[in-house]
């Protein structure tokens, strides 16, 4: 198993929330935060905003 998470924050910081992707390892490699880390990133940022956290 693989997987790469973000914290969802508020506007102050504080994390309220996680978004995570995990998989086999054959489907997303060992190492597949360099492939899939920034699409997390933005969607902890996506998440934060529509909840009005941001």
């Amino acid at each position: 198993m693989a997987s790469v998470s973000a914290p969802v924050a508020d506007s102050e910081g504080n994390i309220v929330a996680a978004v995570s992707v995990s998989g086999p390892i054959e489907r997303l490699s060992r190492t597949p935060g360099p492939d899939l880390g920034p699409a997390v990133v933005l969607a902890a940022g996506e998440i934060a905003a529509a909840a009005g956290l941001a």
